[in-house]
């Protein structure tokens, strides 16, 4: 099939890699399921418990969190078919709907971000990420129409970490409240803005990295 890899004329390095790279994306897309039936569904019910204070606000969080979802789940294929030149012409449909989803989440994060009750500095981390994730993945986009390949996987590489903010900020936020620190606006405030930054920036160190090593 055009634009497939055949494994079996792969070199062995080439063959390791892809092995290790599936099975890297696996567990991350085993998380991605695992957040989503715990935390991401339970808003489906429309509880109002659920929702605590964006109550008056569900629908745009609603909004926020479907589409995000579509995102989650999408993003570790949309990685593999992107890396290995798998399935060319699903490759492109489901990057349309990856696109979809996170402009629609992006926007509905923003209105979220301009109508919290929570404090400027949960908002304010609520539309970096937001922006963080705008960008990465416009850039993304503005690659592969230029045909930029390599390009493209990296943008569409941070893009997903962004994407898995999700996951991270549920996560920090849990340790936050188990250990007791700060009060609620502190923990939400600090959980919005290192849910997405760091593991941006550690995605970019790795990045960036590997060239430089390869160079040398």
């Amino acid at each position: 099939m055009p634009g497939t890899i055949d494994t079996q004329t792969l070199a062995p390095t080439s063959r390791q890699t892809h092995r290790r790279l599936g099975v890297t994306l696996v567990a991350i897309q085993l998380a991605a399921v695992t957040f989503v039936v715990l935390a991401a569904l339970p808003y489906l019910a429309l509880d109002q418990s659920q929702f605590a204070g964006y109550w008056p606000r569900r629908w745009w969080l609603l909004l926020h969190v479907v589409t995000g979802i579509v995102a989650l789940l999408s993003g570790p294929v949309q990685l593999w078919l992107g890396i290995t030149d798998a399935r060319p012409a699903f490759h492109r449909r489901l990057g349309l709907t990856y696109v979809t989803s996170v402009a629609v989440s992006a926007a509905a994060a923003y209105y979220l971000a301009i109508n919290t009750d929570f404090g400027w500095a949960f908002g304010a981390g609520l539309a970096g990420l937001a922006t963080a994730w705008v960008i990465t993945t416009g850039l993304a986009v503005v690659a592969i129409r230029r045909h930029l390949y390599d390009q493209h996987k990296e943008w569409m590489i941070r893009s997903y970490v962004v994407t898995t903010a999700f996951v991270s900020f549920r996560l920090i936020f849990t340790v936050l409240q188990a250990t007791g620190a700060g009060a609620l606006n502190e923990q939400l405030a600090l959980a919005s803005w290192v849910c997405w930054a760091v593991p941006l920036l550690v995605t970019e160190a790795i990045l960036q990295g590997r060239k430089i090593f390869a160079a040398a």
